[in-house]
């Protein structure tokens, strides 16, 4: 449900730097102008197009390009041939210009001017024979006698065929200070940028790009989005690896799942030792709390010590090693998950073992292994819900609606409290394309289960989802109440996320309301990401800007795998881009002549 405008153009967040007093209207300018904006045209001085629209000229859309493919041919040269003139200016033994400062101080300025026009055209000739050191001491002569942001671009040009990227950055930030909206030199600086693996100068340079393009350069914008991603990418890589379990609902949803132990010899109330200590830990898992689940954790590290060689219960420990795995699926440890399910396997299988060493599989997307766990698990007991279940999970997830059904429908039939079944089924019939349908198995659902929260939150997001916003938000409401009077976590903060979403993305004057909920769920649920990354993207609508940073740094330390946590570190560093783009008073102007001219301001 958090399916916002920010999830979905994560460069907007850095594309349109605030030039007027809210994130809210800086958004809607950036939607606007990309129906309105045609890319923007300047023309270097010495007669090359440079382009930062998508209106490239068929002229340059043909030219080679040289080893770095953000540096085209330097500025061409009037001659239009690749042969130099006789030179003006004095040349050394090598036929290369000598200009020393004494040569200088003795021309005129009419002089200093011809010389330097013929100096660079001799450089083009020899960048155009790919004689790239002979170019760069043409364009060096030239600079001595003009500083001209077009010898700085050429020279650029000739150190990006070199690779010499730091060089490529000295020459194209000279030129750009001399004229800030020179985009070749801009476009090439980013690319050396990147080279370097300098992410967030390269990212200053492409948003200021597509800044001067209008708002309206999606080739700009993708090579944007990719160096952010590559930025988010090392950070996260560079972040210290920890394990901790999720939201308690995440866990709750994950062992609410299964159909309950079955009664085991040894683990009981009255039970000593590793017995007792798996039996309080299942009890712990069973009382679904935040607190639990933490307990829960300890006990059956607990139970494994103190089980492991004891021969007489070798059953119980195996049964110790599978929720042990469990945790370490949980806590995104699938490796150590996989060692510990395979050692209880090892020890004495239960269908179960072989369905969460399935889920292990799957989450690897090892799909053949998951299915080969599933038959096994069927060989030890042929009517384990838990199979079924599972298994319709894979079909569901993999696209294959029908046999999804299938083993839902017999996981419900061998599990009737199974309530996510339930769920699952409705869900089915909706995707379907069955929604009267798909209301009277939510309807079912809840005259099975009346105090569910689960039930009326994910009908919810189907009426959502069908545009009924008054009907998704009683039902978030329900879910939202059932949720305050369990003594147990179940769905948690989602109903609350779910309803902060829907009223933001249906109202911006509702804003202060779904900031409320947010903050709601993040103190009912500590662990949980998307109520961090939600409220985030409510401050950023707010212009409170650290603040979103702050809880996107924290939704990434919080999320599960490493895709939710690069995209929440992408969230934060493009806010970050966007207050340096703030600061930046030349983007900062162009930006307010942009709104301007569009009727924004």
């Amino acid at each position: 449900m958090s399916d916002s405008f920010f999830i979905k153009n994560k460069t907007a967040i850095i594309v349109t730097a605030l030039a007027v007093s809210s994130a809210v209207g800086a958004y809607w300018f950036y939607n606007q102008l990309q129906s309105t904006t045609t890319s923007s045209t300047s023309k270097d001085l010495g007669g090359d197009s440079t382009t930062t629209g998508s209106s490239s000229s068929k002229k340059n859309k043909k030219k080679k390009k040289s080893k770095n493919s953000s540096s085209p041919d330097p500025e061409a040269s009037s001659a239009g041939n690749n042969h130099k003139k006789s030179p003006k200016y004095p040349v050394n033994s090598k036929g290369l210009p000598e200009i020393t400062s004494d040569v200088v101080k003795k021309l005129s300025e009419q002089e200093k001017e011809e010389w330097a026009v013929q100096l660079k055209e001799d450089g083009n000739t020899e960048f155009k024979n790919k004689k790239y050191e002979n170019a760069i001491a043409y364009y060096t002569a030239a600079l001595q006698l003009k500083k001209d942001p077009i010898y700085y671009s050429n020279r650029s040009a000739c150190y990006a065929a070199l690779d010499d990227h730091e060089n490529v950055i000295k020459d194209t930030t000279e030129a750009i200070k001399m004229k800030p909206d020179y985009t070749k030199c801009i476009l090439r600086r980013a690319t050396s940028y990147e080279t370097l693996e300098r992410f967030e100068d390269a990212m200053f340079d492409l948003t200021a790009l597509t800044i001067y393009g209008g708002f309206s350069n999606k080739s700009v914008e993708q090579i944007l989005e990719r160096v952010l991603r590559k930025h988010s990418i090392k950070i996260v890589n560079q972040k210290e690896k920890t394990y901790q379990l999720p939201s308690a609902a995440t866990i709750g949803s994950f062992f609410g799942a299964f159909a309950d132990e079955p009664h085991l010899d040894g683990a009981d109330e009255n039970s000593q030792g590793g017995g007792k200590f798996l039996y309080d830990a299942i009890v712990k898992i069973k009382g679904n709390t935040k607190e639990g689940y933490d307990e829960a954790d300890t006990l059956i590290n607990q139970a494994v010590s103190a089980l492991e060689g004891d021969e007489s219960k070798k059953e119980l420990y195996a049964v110790a090693l599978e929720y042990a795995s469990a945790f370490h699926f949980l806590k995104n440890d699938p490796s150590t998950a996989a060692d510990v399910i395979n050692k209880s396997i090892s020890i004495q299988p239960r269908a179960r073992s072989y369905v969460f060493r399935a889920l292990i599989n799957a989450d690897k997307s090892s799909y053949d292994e998951a299915l080969n766990d599933f038959k096994l698990a069927q060989n030890l007991d042929p009517n384990s819900p838990d199979i079924f279940y599972h298994l319709g999970q894979l079909h569901y997830l993999t696209g294959d609606l029908t046999n999804a059904e299938i083993n839902f429908q017999k996981a419900k039939s061998l599990h009737p409290d199974n309530v996510y079944a339930y769920i699952q089924l409705a869900c089915i019939t909706y995707k379907n394309g069955h929604r009267d349908l798909a209301d009277e198995k939510f309807t079912e659902a809840k005259l099975k289960f009346p105090t569910s929260p689960e039930i009326p939150n994910y009908y919810g997001e189907i009426l959502a989802d069908k545009g009924d916003v008054e009907g998704a938000l009683r039902q978030f409401d329900i879910s939202a109440r059932l949720q305050e009077k369990l003594d147990r976590f179940s769905v948690g903060a989602l109903p609350l996320i779910n309803k902060a979403t829907v009223i933001s993305r249906e109202s911006l004057e509702r804003i202060g309301e779904a900031e409320t909920l947010l903050t709601k769920a993040c103190a009912l649920d500590p662990k949980s990401e998307l109520a961090r990354i939600s409220l985030a993207q409510i401050k950023l609508q707010k212009d409170e800007v650290d603040d979103a940073i702050v809880l996107f740094e924290e939704s990434c330390d919080l999320a599960r795998s490493i895709e939710e946590k690069v995209q929440a570190i992408s969230f934060a560093e493009a806010t970050k881009m966007q207050k340096r783009i703030k600061n930046d008073p030349v983007l900062t102007r162009k930006i307010a002549e942009l709104m301007g001219q569009s009727g924004v301001l």
